[in-house]
């Protein structure tokens, strides 16, 4: 994580790309219905959800009757965004580019931020954590998802750190969201924050498949193997991840822990 890096700065930042993404979107429909509920949405509360991606977590948030706005940094999410809500026939949802450390919404403006897997990829945490309670109102609730350190996601990334010497950014930045401790630290002004352990499992029919698709191809590892250009060497970490997902696997799925948080703002 860069202190220096300017909040329109996309270097360090992970913008999930549309390729391939929608193929594994629904693999995180479980993780979206659980934050909602665990939000407690109600009907005509104003809700914000940062890092929208496709939209699947704004979606099921109007479907509880919320006024939603949905933001993201990558255009081509949006567009996929607009599209499965015009689907849905949702034409009110509000969807704007925008930066989790520079939300352009003024204070106090809702009553549920949700960030599913979204906020944490923010190169500097404690402005993008401070703008999740900044928009928030007194009395309401930011709840958020992350991947955890102990989990599948982190010993993919110890796997490759030990085969990429100098990544564009932390690879274990994101994960800090992750630890309850690194949350309470970041929230110390949240009396109320309470922490469930969960579980997705996502499902593909080898370790192979979700390695391609979920850190090659556009999960949060693939913004650091894109820039391999040894194929000795993308060949040596692929072998060694798969190696590692095998301890994860079974039953065609692989299991991924994550930790949710749901904090009530003062």
């Amino acid at each position: 994580m860069s202190d220096s890096t300017e909040p329109g700065d996309r270097s360090a930042r992970h913008v999930w790309s549309a390729g391939r993404y929608p193929a594994m979107a629904p693999n995180m429909l479980p993780a979206i219905a659980r934050l909602v509920n665990v939000a407690g949405i109600d009907p005509g509360n104003r809700v914000l959800d940062v890092g929208c991606g496709t939209g699947n977590a704004a979606l099921t948030a109007r479907r509880a009757g919320a006024d939603v706005v949905g933001l993201d940094l990558a255009h081509d999410m949006l567009e996929l965004a607009r599209e499965n809500a015009t689907l849905a026939g949702y034409d009110d949802i509000g969807w704007l580019t925008g930066d989790a450390e520079t939300l352009p919404a003024p204070d106090d403006a809702f009553d549920v931020v949700l960030s599913n897997f979204g906020h944490v990829f923010a190169p500097d945490s404690t402005r993008a954590g401070a703008e999740l309670r900044r928009v928030t109102k007194p009395g309401g609730r930011v709840c958020f998802t992350a991947w955890s350190p102990n989990g599948v996601v982190g010993d993919l990334t110890e796997v490759m750190t030990e085969h990429v010497t100098e990544p564009p950014s932390d690879p274990w930045s994101h994960l800090q969201w992750g630890d309850p401790e690194f949350v309470r630290e970041q929230f110390a002004d949240v009396t109320d924050c309470s922490f469930q352990r969960r579980l997705l499992e996502f499902r593909y029919a080898t370790p192979h498949h979700f390695w391609r698709e979920f850190a090659e191809e556009s999960g949060p590892l693939s913004p650091v193997l894109q820039r391999m250009d040894d194929d000795d060497a993308r060949a040596a970490l692929r072998r060694d991840a798969v190696a590692a997902l095998e301890d994860w696997f079974g039953d065609n799925a692989i299991r991924v822990e994550y930790l949710q948080v749901r904090a009530v703002v003062e």
